[in-house]
């Protein structure tokens, strides 16, 4: 991909953060060629003078983006760069094997149907089919929601390994939302034990009144979770166990589908 030389003055506009777009320019000059450059290197590709470059590269190490070698003089990126597009680049593939499971789901049971993952302690959803019910929740595709309140976030902590689930809990703040929102970490960790034994998640009214979600985990090639999908719809909705009996049994069967050792040749 051809990064832009510089900002073009015919395409500003008063909304335009011309000090934002020169930052993001200047992360781009990093390249497989060129992964590592001087002060004076990054001042000159930027067409910027060294006091305000060093400004750049000061704000971007500290907030993790940059390292400095103290011994080389030079700058170079960290790791912490591939969380502005990581996550976005694995998703695509998730999203066309899961995207006509929620199509289909949203359009026989006129129902809400998600598919999410984990990034950075919170669930983020890569794909969101709306139903028709009054009651919703305004969420689009990269919208950020707590796991520990919500069926797709539970879906994929209980399928974790013990080390990784260990450091998510320990990172989660277990915020109440509603009267039925788990804030009790050793319960919710009980809770994730059942979840992985029965194979699907529920949640009821605990990130939103009036709201009840299921949700199960997807699988990559390797066998790890990499994400979840569900449903959300009004509590007061179903009639008889029967209808969220075969939500279940339908959701199971796409996480079936969609995991990658069943989808993959």
């Amino acid at each position: 991909m051809k990064v832009v030389d510089e900002i073009q003055p015919a395409k500003l506009d008063r909304d335009f953060v011309a000090s934002f777009a020169k930052g993001l320019l200047l992360l781009s000059r990093f390249t497989r060629h060129q992964p590592a450059m001087t002060l004076s290197e990054v001042a000159r590709l930027n067409h910027l003078n060294l006091p305000t470059a060093r400004r750049y590269l000061h704000t971007l190490k500290q907030m993790g983006f940059v390292f400095h070698d103290e011994q080389s003089k030079r700058y170079r990126l960290t790791s912490k760069v591939l969380c502005l597009g990581g996550w976005v680049l694995e998703s695509m593939d998730l999203r066309t094997r899961v995207l006509p499971y929620l199509n289909n789901i949203t359009r026989e049971m006129d129902i809400t149907a998600s598919c999410a993952i984990i990034e950075a302690g919170e669930v983020v959803t890569i794909e969101r089919i709306r139903s028709k019910d009054v009651v919703n929740l305004d969420l689009t595709a990269g919208s950020r929601l707590p796991i520990h309140a919500t069926s797709l976030g539970k879906a994929i902590a209980a399928f974790l390994s013990p080390l990784d689930l260990e450091a998510l809990i320990a990172h989660l703040d277990f915020q109440y939302y509603t009267p039925f929102t788990q804030t009790d970490p050793k319960q919710f960790l009980k809770e994730l034990h059942q979840i992985k034994r029965r194979g699907y998640a529920r949640t009821d009214q605990e990130l939103t009144l009036g709201m009840k979600s299921i949700a199960v985990p997807i699988f990559d090639k390797a066998g790890k979770v990499e994400a979840s999908l569900g449903v959300s719809y009004p509590s007061h909705r179903p009639k008889t166990e029967a209808f969220e009996t075969v939500l279940i049994e339908r959701l199971i069967n796409m996480s079936i589908q969609t995991s990658k050792a069943v989808v993959s040749p």
